[in-house]
Protein backbone atom coordinates (compact mmCIF):
# COMPACT_ATOMS: atom_id res chain seq x y z
CA UNK A 1 0.00 0.00 0.00
CA UNK A 2 1.02 3.53 -0.46
CA UNK A 3 2.54 5.27 2.19
CA UNK A 4 1.00 8.40 1.85
CA UNK A 5 -2.71 6.82 1.57
CA UNK A 6 -3.42 6.20 5.78
CA UNK A 7 -1.31 8.98 6.31
CA UNK A 8 -1.89 12.49 7.76
CA UNK A 9 0.11 15.34 5.93
CA UNK A 10 0.46 18.47 6.39
CA UNK A 11 2.15 20.60 3.84
CA UNK A 12 4.07 24.00 4.75
CA UNK A 13 3.53 26.28 2.05
CA UNK A 14 0.67 24.09 0.58
CA UNK A 15 -1.58 27.44 0.03
CA UNK A 16 0.37 28.30 -3.48
CA UNK A 17 3.62 27.43 -5.51
CA UNK A 18 5.34 24.39 -4.85
CA UNK A 19 3.54 23.20 -2.03
CA UNK A 20 0.26 23.36 -3.50
CA UNK A 21 2.06 21.36 -6.60
CA UNK A 22 3.32 19.29 -3.97
CA UNK A 23 -0.27 18.03 -2.27
CA UNK A 24 -1.75 17.77 -5.94
CA UNK A 25 0.48 15.11 -6.04
CA UNK A 26 -0.08 13.60 -3.15
CA UNK A 27 -4.15 13.58 -3.53
CA UNK A 28 -3.03 11.93 -7.34
CA UNK A 29 -1.02 8.88 -5.16
CA UNK A 30 -4.06 8.26 -2.96
CA UNK A 31 -3.43 10.25 0.18
CA UNK A 32 -6.51 11.43 2.21
CA UNK A 33 -5.78 13.87 4.57
CA UNK A 34 -4.20 16.95 3.81
CA UNK A 35 -3.63 20.27 5.57
CA UNK A 36 -2.20 22.95 3.98
CA UNK A 37 -0.34 25.40 5.99
CA UNK A 38 0.45 29.30 5.08
CA UNK A 39 0.02 32.69 5.75
CA UNK A 40 -2.96 34.06 3.56
CA UNK A 41 -6.48 32.63 4.92
CA UNK A 42 -8.39 33.22 1.76
CA UNK A 43 -5.38 31.79 -0.43
CA UNK A 44 -5.62 28.77 1.72
CA UNK A 45 -9.24 28.43 1.38
CA UNK A 46 -8.86 28.53 -2.14
CA UNK A 47 -6.21 26.04 -2.22
CA UNK A 48 -7.47 23.80 0.04
CA UNK A 49 -11.36 23.74 -2.13
CA UNK A 50 -9.68 22.77 -5.04
CA UNK A 51 -7.54 20.08 -3.39
CA UNK A 52 -11.24 18.74 -2.26
CA UNK A 53 -12.41 19.14 -5.58
CA UNK A 54 -10.24 17.35 -7.30
CA UNK A 55 -10.30 13.83 -5.76
CA UNK A 56 -13.21 12.09 -3.87
CA UNK A 57 -13.39 10.25 -0.56
CA UNK A 58 -10.39 13.41 0.74
CA UNK A 59 -10.07 16.25 3.19
CA UNK A 60 -8.54 19.32 2.74
CA UNK A 61 -7.97 22.14 5.49
CA UNK A 62 -6.30 24.93 5.65
CA UNK A 63 -4.80 27.06 8.72
CA UNK A 64 -2.91 30.52 7.79
CA UNK A 65 -0.96 32.75 10.48
CA UNK A 66 2.13 34.07 11.52
CA UNK A 67 4.25 31.05 11.25
CA UNK A 68 7.38 32.40 12.60
CA UNK A 69 5.03 32.91 15.45
CA UNK A 70 5.35 29.69 18.25
CA UNK A 71 1.85 30.83 19.38
CA UNK A 72 0.21 31.23 15.96
CA UNK A 73 1.96 27.93 14.74
CA UNK A 74 0.46 25.98 17.29
CA UNK A 75 -2.79 27.47 16.83
CA UNK A 76 -3.02 26.21 13.23
CA UNK A 77 -1.08 23.17 13.42
CA UNK A 78 -3.96 22.32 16.81
CA UNK A 79 -6.93 22.81 14.57
CA UNK A 80 -6.03 20.90 11.63
CA UNK A 81 -4.95 18.15 13.93
CA UNK A 82 -8.21 18.48 15.57
CA UNK A 83 -9.89 17.95 12.42
CA UNK A 84 -7.59 15.79 10.49
CA UNK A 85 -5.30 14.18 13.32
CA UNK A 86 -1.95 14.25 14.39
CA UNK A 87 0.41 15.10 11.13
CA UNK A 88 2.23 11.51 10.44
CA UNK A 89 4.12 13.22 7.40
CA UNK A 90 5.00 17.46 7.19
CA UNK A 91 6.21 18.75 3.89
CA UNK A 92 7.89 22.47 5.02
CA UNK A 93 8.21 24.20 1.76
CA UNK A 94 8.69 27.55 2.72
CA UNK A 95 12.06 28.75 3.35
CA UNK A 96 13.20 30.83 6.86
CA UNK A 97 12.18 30.75 9.66
CA UNK A 98 8.93 29.12 10.68
CA UNK A 99 7.92 27.73 14.17
CA UNK A 100 5.56 25.30 12.31
CA UNK A 101 8.56 22.49 11.99
CA UNK A 102 9.35 22.64 15.69
CA UNK A 103 5.24 22.21 17.11
CA UNK A 104 5.08 19.08 14.66
CA UNK A 105 8.39 17.50 15.61
CA UNK A 106 7.33 17.81 19.23
CA UNK A 107 4.01 16.29 18.03
CA UNK A 108 6.04 13.24 16.29
CA UNK A 109 8.02 12.69 19.03
CA UNK A 110 5.85 12.02 21.32
CA UNK A 111 4.09 9.88 19.31
CA UNK A 112 7.49 7.85 18.40
CA UNK A 113 7.09 8.28 14.42
CA UNK A 114 6.58 10.75 11.47
CA UNK A 115 8.69 12.05 8.60
CA UNK A 116 9.70 15.77 7.82
CA UNK A 117 10.42 16.42 4.49
CA UNK A 118 12.01 20.36 4.22
CA UNK A 119 12.25 21.16 0.86
CA UNK A 120 15.70 23.53 0.35
CA UNK A 121 18.31 21.43 1.49
CA UNK A 122 20.47 18.21 1.18
CA UNK A 123 20.67 16.16 4.03
CA UNK A 124 19.35 13.25 5.97
CA UNK A 125 18.48 12.67 9.87
CA UNK A 126 16.62 10.98 12.58
CA UNK A 127 15.55 12.82 15.50
CA UNK A 128 13.70 11.10 18.34
CA UNK A 129 12.41 8.17 15.80
CA UNK A 130 10.86 11.32 13.22
CA UNK A 131 12.84 11.46 10.27
CA UNK A 132 14.02 14.47 8.91
CA UNK A 133 14.63 14.81 4.99
CA UNK A 134 15.76 17.69 3.20
CA UNK A 135 15.46 18.51 -0.54
CA UNK A 136 17.10 20.59 -2.73
CA UNK A 137 15.28 23.01 -4.65
CA UNK A 138 15.38 22.76 -8.22
CA UNK A 139 12.38 22.69 -10.86
CA UNK A 140 9.12 22.39 -9.38
CA UNK A 141 8.15 19.36 -10.54
CA UNK A 142 11.56 17.27 -9.91
CA UNK A 143 11.45 18.55 -6.81
CA UNK A 144 8.00 17.48 -6.09
CA UNK A 145 8.96 14.10 -8.05
CA UNK A 146 12.08 13.66 -5.30
CA UNK A 147 9.78 14.57 -2.08
CA UNK A 148 7.66 11.95 -3.17
CA UNK A 149 9.53 9.22 -4.39
CA UNK A 150 11.57 9.65 -0.95
CA UNK A 151 8.07 9.08 0.73
CA UNK A 152 7.60 5.64 -0.74
CA UNK A 153 10.77 4.94 0.70
CA UNK A 154 9.49 4.90 4.63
Amino acid sequence: MNPVHDSTIFVVGGDHGLGLLIAHRLVKLGAQRIGLIGCDVKQGEIAARGLFESASGIWALSGAGNLSSNDDAGRVVAELAASLGDADILINCLPGDNAVTDVVLKSMRALGHGTVVHVGGTCESDSGGVRVRWVAVDEDLVVANEVLARLEHN
